[in-house]
């Protein structure tokens, strides 16, 4: 079967009228269904293993503790002759292939990346998706074929939801010499090779790639040396055997199309993208695991400021915005410390040794451009990571060089002077205070005074210059 039916019905007979594809892969199509929040997923495939394999692997999935994780749940397996089954799914989503492949007859790339929501949105929409992955993992499970095509995310580029879709791939590890599912060109090396099963290195080599591409628009292993050469060229880079497109030793493969790395990729996501694509493509121990990625693609999404000029966003660390050229404006960080009240008065703040001095420990910087709205989540003031990450816990906006902070969590939270000689409280009352250019401004206290926790530092930054 190589078409999807207009109609459906499902082992209990009830039946689902089809609608527009949402998206399409080598398995099979995922379709919306009419009245109601659900999507049908039809597998072409008319093989009476796959069928019962299929049958099999959605039972054992919908018994598994997922409803912590953004995956699209399978609600109930379609009936003969058609091979598939129905699921959860929010409406208003599309792909992630879409904010990663640049149509052809685009005539602006730069102009389109910033109309699909931008670098923040991006990282935002790409950290969730790790998140999601690195869940899995915690659970013993892998997702086997994380793919642009099989993760699903808002289509309204002021939402950043997220749903994997295809939980038939959910299964535990695999051995070496079992048939993996894999995408073309997401697939692990050692996948390619058929030398290893499915694994969280696997998963975490082809999240690697997806996120590369929806940043750069580039695919890390398809450099000029694949794109003009013959078809073997692409099975050697897939395979591990030539370097990728930023390999810093060996330019044979390089890539004269994509973004400019640093426009799109922080120094922290630079790093990652090197040991994935570089040692990590050969040894799968070198890799980075999904958190790592979560951890640094949520850190990159928070070091962005928004262009006044052209809606870009962009990281803090450039003078001039990279998509117009507009002088960087005026924006404030907060920086995250570690608190020690164990230390001793003066001493709490704690250091680590830098050269000749000591420096703070930062755990993470959060930029506030003039006029925007953020929110300190758990994931900053807790250090939580998932779902419960997300969470807000206090509001911040920044309006010239005043700064506005509200709870939002329900919580009291300590705001004192730098010498710790004034305090103050932050409730669900805005509270507002002014910013001083180069100098630490109060300290958020995000934690019981008598306990280790994290304290924000407040700081107004000037304009970039030319």
């Amino acid at each position: 079967m190589t078409s999807a039916p207009r109609q459906v019905t499902d082992i209990n007979g009830v039946r689902y009228s089809l609608l527009r594809q949402l998206g399409r892969g080598g398995q099979g199509a995922v379709h919306e269904v009419d009245g109601g929040r659900l999507a049908a997923k039809i597998v072409f495939d008319a093989s009476a293993t796959r069928r019962e394999r299929l049958r099999n692997q959605l039972t054992q999935v919908k018994r598994l503790s997922l409803a912590d994780l953004e995956i699209a749940r399978p609600i109930e397996v379609l009936r003969e002759p058609v091979l598939g089954y129905v699921m959860e799914l929010l409406t208003g989503m599309q792909p992630l292939k879409a904010l990663g492949a640049v149509p052809k007859d685009e005539s602006s790339p730069a102009a389109w990346y910033l109309a699909g929501g931008g670098l923040r949105r991006r990282l935002r929409l790409l950290a969730r998706s790790a998140d999601v992955l690195a869940g899995l993992h915690g659970k013993g499970l892998v997702y086997s074929d994380p793919s642009p095509h099989n993760i699903f995310v808002s289509a309204s580029p002021a939402a950043t939801e997220v749903r994997f879709i295809d939980s038939d791939n959910i299964h535990y590890t695999s051995v070496a010499g079992v048939p993996a599912v894999y995408t073309p060109g997401y697939g692990a090396p050692e996948l390619v090779r058929c030398t290893s099963g499915v694994n969280s290195l696997t998963d975490a080599h082809a999240f690697g790639v997806l996120a590369f591409q929806t940043l750069s628009l580039a695919h890390p292993l398809i450099g000029d040396a694949v794109n003009d050469g013959p078809p073997q060229h692409e099975e050697e880079a897939l395979s591990g055997q030539l370097p990728w497109i930023d390999d810093p030793t060996d330019d044979a493969n390089r890539a004269s199309y994509g973004i400019p790395r640093p426009w799109v990729l922080s120094r922290k996501l630079l790093d990652v993208a090197g040991r994935a694509f570089g040692t990590g493509l050969r040894d799968p121990a070198k890799r980075p695991g999904v958190s790592e990625w979560a951890e640094c693609l949520h850190g990159a999404a928070d070091a962005t400021l928004s262009c006044s000029s052209c809606k870009g966003t962009y990281y803090f660390t450039e003078k001039l915005c990279p998509w117009c050229d507009e002088l960087r404006p005026a924006f404030a960080t907060a920086a995250f410390n570690l608190w020690d009240p164990t230390i001793g008065p003066g001493g709490e703040l704690l250091q680590k040794p830098a050269g000749d001095r000591r420096r703070a420990v930062v755990a993470a910087v959060l930029a506030l451009t003039d006029g925007e709205t953020v929110s300190v989540t758990q994931r900053l003031a807790q250090g939580r990571d998932g779902a419960a990450g997300a969470r807000p816990v206090v509001e911040l906006r920044l309006t010239g060089s005043r700064l506005s902070l509200r709870s939002v969590d329900g919580g009291r939270y300590r705001l004192s002077s730098p010498s710790g000689g004034h305090d103050t409280e932050v409730n669900d009352r805005a509270k507002e205070i002014r910013l001083e250019p180069g100098i630490a401004s109060r300290r958020l206290h995000l934690g019981p005074p008598d306990s280790l926790h994290r304290v924000v530092n407040f700081e107004l930054r000037p304009t970039g210059t030319r």
